[in-house]
């Protein structure tokens, strides 16, 4: 009891306020659990959300949003790129990384001579840009091929087959067709990136080291919105000597429509705190009313009526803390469950999430003292004689 009685001397307020909670125990579990419920509902809902956003960010990512693709513009002599274009590029871009690629559609034999046609893209690496599922990549791979997993399951190819590729060349009576046989080192891993070959092939197996594509890779959306103005700036002043192509702005339209949602139904959830509020006025109200006589006590014995107020925005403050803290409390469990279904760890919180869930603890205590503000002037307002006479 000592220390009840220390902390009754220092916050003699709060210790009232205590007891007035207390003493009007359904109301006040009632009005607390409405704060709670708006905290929860704003809490995991923003929370929830941005763990839903950051999820869906990382899988367009991982598709090849942090990349810029380059091809030949309009303006551009030639319609390929060359040694020399690779390293005006390089100049511009900086430290991202570069992967010159050419592609074209080749025709693939089938084991029982019926032919379908493929992409194939040269390139001097595929493990830049993709992961080996089955298979070794040699140090030498030339006269040897790497293909898709979705071509591997559709045509039955394993590490060491022979895939037989023909290439057309010429028109009419000019035209002729070279058949060339590689054998497959490596099946690429599934992916879900956009515009993946069916099969990859040495760059040097292409004609006079001409790429039909650029790709750079950035390590951010940010980055690679940078990199492709700098390009535009840099290429295409005058003519249009490029043709770049990067997916952020889908990605800044995915940010805005799911900010825009989630705001949405934060406000729903905001809009539980305003019937909290309410329900936290007409308690303090009820309190007050049925202790008109103790509040004219407590003035004719020297009590202010800053003290008054004070006493019952205490009183309010106590009621949403207790509502918000119980809501703070769910909230957190429930975007843990978020994190686990959305990104794979429950305690993968970001920045944004832990400002919605203190944001809503905020808003909810906020909302109490608001609603207690009014019950409270009026409880100082009113003269002692008249209290006492009630």
């Amino acid at each position: 009891m000592n220390w009840l009685s220390r902390l009754a001397g220092r916050f003699p307020r709060l210790v009232i306020a205590r007891r007035n909670v207390s003493r009007a125990k359904v109301r006040s579990i009632l009005a607390a659990a409405a704060i709670l419920i708006g905290v929860v509902a704003i809490g995991t809902i923003g929370a929830g959300g941005a763990a839903f956003k950051q999820s869906q960010l990382d899988s367009i990512q991982s598709q090849g949003a942090t990349n810029v693709f380059l091809s030949p513009g309009p303006d551009k002599e030639q319609q390929y790129f060359d040694r020399e274009d690779l390293v005006s590029i390089e100049e511009v871009v900086g430290p991202a990384g570069i992967v010159a690629t050419k592609e074209q559609s080749m025709e693939y034999v089938e084991r029982a001579g019926r032919r379908e046609q493929v992409s194939v893209t040269y390139l001097d690496d595929p493990r830049v840009q993709y992961d080996i599922g089955a298979g070794e990549f040699p140090a030498n791979w030339r006269q040897r091929a790497v293909v898709s997993a979705a071509f591997a399951t559709e045509h039955g190819v394993q590490p060491g087959d022979r895939v037989k590729l023909v290439q057309s060349s010429g028109e009419g009576a000019n035209a002729t067709e070279t058949e060339r046989a590689y054998r497959v080192v490596a099946v690429l891993e599934p992916t879900q990136s956009f515009g993946v070959s069916e099969v990859f092939l040495p760059i040097e197996e292409a004609q006079n080291r001409q790429y039909s594509q650029v790709r750079i890779t950035t390590t951010s959306v940010e980055r690679a919105e940078r990199v492709a103005t700098a390009l535009r700036e840099r290429f295409n002043d005058r003519e249009d000597r490029l043709l770049v192509f990067e997916l952020t702005s889908l990605v800044r339209l995915f940010q805005t429509i799911v900010n825009g949602i989630n705001l949405f139904l934060v406000g729903l959830g905001g809009i539980s705190l305003l019937v909290a509020g309410v329900s936290i006025a007409n308690t303090m109200l009820m309190a007050v009313i049925k202790r008109r006589e103790e509040i004219g006590v407590l003035r004719s014995v020297g009590y202010t009526k800053g003290d008054i107020v004070r006493i019952l925005l205490a009183e309010a403050a106590l009621l949403g803390a207790i509502g918000a803290g119980g809501g703070f409390v769910i909230a957190l469990a429930a975007t843990m469950v978020a994190n686990a279904v959305f990104l794979g760890d429950p305690l993968a919180f970001s920045r944004t999430a832990m400002l919605y869930l203190l944001g809503a603890v905020a808003f909810g205590v906020g909302t109490s003292l608001l609603a207690g503000a009014y019950p409270a002037w009026r409880a100082a307002s009113e003269r002692p004689v008249d209290a006492l006479r009630s």
